[in-house]
């Protein structure tokens, strides 16, 4: 059997070339160092600790130690929670930093009131890593009335949620405010009773036992690289009742991808974080 020599010739260097460019592809999916989405976090008094997330090579052991706040001039010892994988090329991993705390409910002077936006992160090969995290905001509350009680909650997949309460008395909701929500309602859709909270008019009277219905709904443009961030923060809903006594009851609102396959991994790479 004869084999034509310029056939063979030509399939063995298209078979090398692709071999060589699978192996550079390969290597420039390869993350140098782990990379820490931005979060934007809202923590109250109440949260004796919160969750920090990053993407990792899929076959990598190194593991987070710890974590030094320069802002609070503390380290904390870092525990794993989860880890999902794209199955090629990155694990996704989230990490739990506690609070060293006695009272659960309340946290100690030292971490309130602070703005964390840097870490110095510690990996198990010994190298250390520094980190630009967003905006963690850890305050301390005030005793405050709380006129709406809690009826029910729901979340879903898309970033969508909702949050429904009920007066517990004749009451008036005068406002709704949020520091994080300031910062990026013009990809977040907040209504009350499905009407836009743009379009909304205060004061809103309600009934003692009326609902009381807020939902949201993050809605990114394609290319917005926002959407690789995680988000945690409250709304505080303003009330008074006709006796002229505030209230403020707190709504929750989350947005956090659970896979690689969500985030845009060579944005990340150029900017460390999303913005």
């Amino acid at each position: 059997m004869k084999f034509n020599k310029k056939l063979v010739t030509c399939g063995l260097i298209l078979f090398i070339l692709t071999w060589t460019g699978n192996i550079i592809y390969y290597k420039n999916q390869i993350l140098k160092e782990p990379l820490f989405m931005k979060h934007y976090y809202d923590i109250d008094n109440s949260r004796g600790e919160f969750r920090l997330s990053y993407i990792d090579n899929i076959n990598s052991k190194d593991r987070v130690i710890s974590i030094m706040f320069p802002e609070i001039g503390r380290q904390f010892y870092c525990s794993e929670l989860s880890q999902n994988t794209d199955r090629r090329y990155y694990a996704l991993k989230t990490i739990k930093i506690d609070f060293p705390n006695e009272n659960m409910n309340v946290l100690p002077k030292e971490f309130q009131n602070k703005l964390i936006t840097k870490a110095e992160v510690m990996l198990s090969n010994g190298k250390n890593i520094n980190v630009d995290l967003g905006k963690i905001y850890i305050h301390s509350d005030e005793t405050k009335e709380n006129h709406l009680k809690t009826f029910g909650t729901t979340g879903s997949s898309d970033y969508t949620g909702s949050q429904l309460f009920n007066a517990d008395r004749d009451i008036k909701v005068i406002g709704i405010k949020g520091k994080i929500y300031e910062e990026i309602k013009d990809v977040l859709r907040v209504s009350i009773e499905g009407k836009n909270l743009s379009d909304i008019t205060f004061p809103i009277n309600l009934k003692k036992g009326e609902p009381f219905d807020i939902s949201y709904a993050f809605k990114f443009n394609k290319n917005d690289i926002r959407k690789n961030n995680a988000y945690l923060f409250t709304l505080d809903i303003l009330t008074e009742d006709f006796q002229g006594n505030k209230g403020v009851t707190t709504c929750y609102l989350g947005y956090n991808s659970y896979s690689p396959h969500n985030y845009d991994i060579k944005t990340l790479k150029n900017s460390k974080g999303g913005e």
